[in-house]
């Protein structure tokens, strides 16, 4: 299976809970590629393209026919997959097969600003999984699911229940079990469970376990 491509946000670091938890959940079926970069967007780009170059050498010569790709980040690490998405359909669409992006906390809105025209730049052939806390202030779920009927891209979508843009929530191993489960689901998507409506993922206080669920699209 394809190495996920995965970065952490702007004021994070690999360390950052959220991205451990994502990343050990999403690592129990599929291999992650996980790298640092600074704060600069146009070098956290760069370094997608480096890390797609690292594997591409690095694969054997039975591998070299695999051209699917999977990049995914979080917040910002988010941003730059979408922007390093673009450039690689712009660049060699022809030797690419199939891209898959896993954009976890996608900072979507800022003070003043709707950040979605790259996400309505990316082309039909590239699929799409947001994964988004249904309190993250800077991803409201009615402006993303606007945003994504308008985009050409096929998308879907994992509310984690209670969880803000760090994807903090209480008790704390709800935190963790959520997050892991978000990996997991991730996977599942890549691997191609692809069920339509929006998978919600949420902490049972009853018997302390995650659940979850399917929330048709209205």
């Amino acid at each position: 299976s394809p190495t996920l491509i995965f970065t952490h946000g702007a004021g994070g670091t690999l360390s950052t809970t959220a991205v451990v938890d994502f990343c050990n959940g999403y690592s129990t079926s599929h291999p992650v590629l996980a790298f640092r970069g600074s704060m600069n967007l146009g070098a956290r780009v760069k370094g997608f393209h480096a890390c797609m170059e690292h594997l591409d050498a690095s694969q054997s010569a039975d591998d070299k026919g695999e051209k699917k790709l999977v990049l995914g980040g979080r917040s910002m690490g988010a941003r730059a997959a979408v922007i390093a998405a673009n450039k690689i359909h712009i660049l060699n669409e022809d030797d690419v097969k199939e891209v898959d992006l896993i954009l976890v906390s996608y900072p979507l809105k800022t003070t003043g600003q709707i950040r979605e025209d790259i996400l309505l730049e990316l082309p039909a052939s590239i699929s799409v999984l947001f994964v988004v806390g249904s309190k993250d202030a800077m991803c409201p779920i009615g402006l993303l699911n606007r945003v994504r009927k308008e985009m050409k891209a096929k998308s879907w979508l994992v509310v984690m229940d209670g969880a803000d843009h760090g994807m903090h929530l209480k008790p704390v191993q709800a935190e963790k079990a959520l997050g892991e489960m978000s990996g997991r689901l991730a996977a599942e998507w890549v691997g191609g469970k692809r069920e339509e409506g929006v998978e919600r993922v949420w902490w049972k206080e009853e018997g302390d376990e995650v659940q979850r669920g399917t929330w048709s699209e209205r």
